[in-house]
């Protein structure tokens, strides 16, 4: 193998949990913290006008 040919470990990194209860608190209250604004984003992007008829 020459100088410029190197050879490369594999890396393992464990998978995250599937379910929502397997994350720590702190983690459970970001993520629920970054659903509630991705939710308040979408909301905003609504027109008036479909807000209204939806009310």
């Amino acid at each position: 193998m020459s100088d410029s040919q190197k050879a490369v470990e594999p890396v393992v990194i464990p998978a995250a949990p599937a379910r929502p209860e397997a994350y720590d608190p702190a983690t459970r209250a970001v993520l629920d913290h970054i659903d509630r604004q991705a939710v308040r984003t979408v909301a905003d992007g609504r027109p008036d006008s479909t807000r209204r008829s939806y009310a």
